[in-house]
């Protein structure tokens, strides 16, 4: 990270400072849950019933417009976490970032032993890159968002760092260390191509990628190639609209260890293909369902422990452990200041599911009040011995309802 900021400063002062307008906003976000972990009867560590929790959030963000083609944008996030001691030991916080070349250190207190105290206070430099933009393209350099693919619950072509469904906070995309290029290509096309040099300047643990976009008879198409973590991955994304309703389709196949050691076994393709339509209900109902196939997951729950070896799990960012999903979700807006959404996915092959319904109300300006549920159905985990043998995918999930008070400064 000194590397990063050592870049940054070099390149800041290149514009007069004095013609430059750098102006500050962020926000304060405070989230209050009741947990209930998905529990194995007889296993030691796992808590039973319902555990309070806290999250509070808040994010300081700095742009710099200046003089000229040159831009900058930072931000630095404190979070503190407070959960009750069994939920702590139970669910350590995860800390540490990928693709990014050094951090600072996340968790500052406590200095040993945070990710499974129950009160820790972590710290994320989220932003930090400079944009060269002269007439031809746009460069960007440092630390900044990426994000791929047009599915609405899971995106094949997004192995940097996708959300997984049920995230609830999405609203900033996590940020990476790369360098970019975007360059328009022809009338509505664009030409896009980008760099992580990964932990240390590590070749192995970086990545590369190239996609071009443009419109052909009516429809948006996207292709990528990647290379990631010694892997190669290529796919493509469509989009269009019929007949008042927007289409989707997006794939990807990835070859293990192309750029280091083969693991054809390891191979896998991903689709998500689906629908979203704006029925004239409520003000407008916006409703959209989505078929994904995960090549790299499996049809029998007993076979998903042996899924966390795969280059799919620990390389490629994929979460789903099964192969076939249905998902579907509705947005509306019920009053100028209230709405509410629900969506759900459907393991097709173990028969769970996970929905997530919500409702928001913006109680004054740039303040809103939500409320919500993350509500996993399914067999839970049986005790093998001392092992824990999945009965379900979402059966493994925690179910948890919350509230959560956003402020935007």
């Amino acid at each position: 990270m000194r590397n990063l900021l050592a870049a940054l400063a070099l390149l800041l002062p290149a514009v007069p400072a004095g013609a430059a307008d750098l102006s500050l906003k962020g926000f304060l976000k405070t989230y209050l849950y009741s947990t209930e972990p998905a529990a194995v009867r007889g296993l030691p560590g796992q808590p039973d019933g319902a555990y309070a929790a806290s999250e509070t959030k808040l994010r300081l963000k700095a742009y710099w417009d200046g003089v000229g083609p040159f831009k900058a944008e930072a931000a630095y996030e404190l979070l503190y976490d407070s959960r009750e001691k069994a939920l702590a030991a139970a669910r350590p916080l995860a800390s540490g970032y990928g693709y990014r070349v050094s951090d600072p250190s996340p968790i500052l207190a406590p200095t040993a032993g945070g990710e499974s105290s129950s009160a820790a206070l972590l710290q994320n430099l989220d932003r930090a890159f400079v944009t060269w933009s002269p007439p031809a393209f746009d460069l960007y350099a440092g630390r900044q968002p990426l994000a791929f693919g047009s599915g609405r619950t899971v995106n094949p072509t997004d192995v940097l760092a996708p959300y997984p469904y049920g995230t609830i906070d999405t609203e900033e995309r996590r940020g990476v260390d790369a360098l970019r290029l975007k360059r328009p290509l022809g009338e509505m096309g664009e030409l896009d191509a980008g760099w992580l040099p990964g932990k240390d300047w590590s070749r192995t643990d970086g990545a590369a990628f190239l996609r071009a976009r443009d419109t052909l008879g009516g429809s948006d198409l996207t292709a990528i190639a990647a290379a990631f973590r010694g892997n190669l991955l290529a796919g493509g994304d469509l989009e269009r609209d019929i007949g008042g309703a927007t289409f989707r389709a997006e794939a990807a196949r990835v070859w293990a260890g192309s750029f280091q050691a083969r693991l054809p076994g390891d191979d896998f393709f991903r689709l998500t293909a689906g629908a979203e339509y704006n029925f004239p209900l409520l003000g407008g109902l916006d409703s959209w369902l989505e078929y994904h196939y995960n090549g790299a997951g499996k049809n029998k729950p007993a076979d998903y422990p042996s899924l966390a070896a795969r280059t799919a799990y620990r390389e490629a960012n994929v979460y789903l452990l099964g192969r076939h999903y249905l998902s579907c979700g509705a947005g509306a807006q019920l009053s100028p200041l209230v709405s509410a959404s629900a969506g759900l996915m459907v393991n097709l092959g173990d028969g769970s599911f996970y929905a997530l319904p919500s409702a928001e109300w913006n109680a004054a300006e740039n303040l809103y009040l939500s409320a919500g549920a993350l509500l996993p159905s399914g067999p839970r985990a049986r005790l093998s011995g001392f092992a824990a043998r999945p009965a379900s995918e979402f059966g493994l999930y925690d179910r948890s309802f919350y509230l959560s008070l956003r402020k935007y400064f």
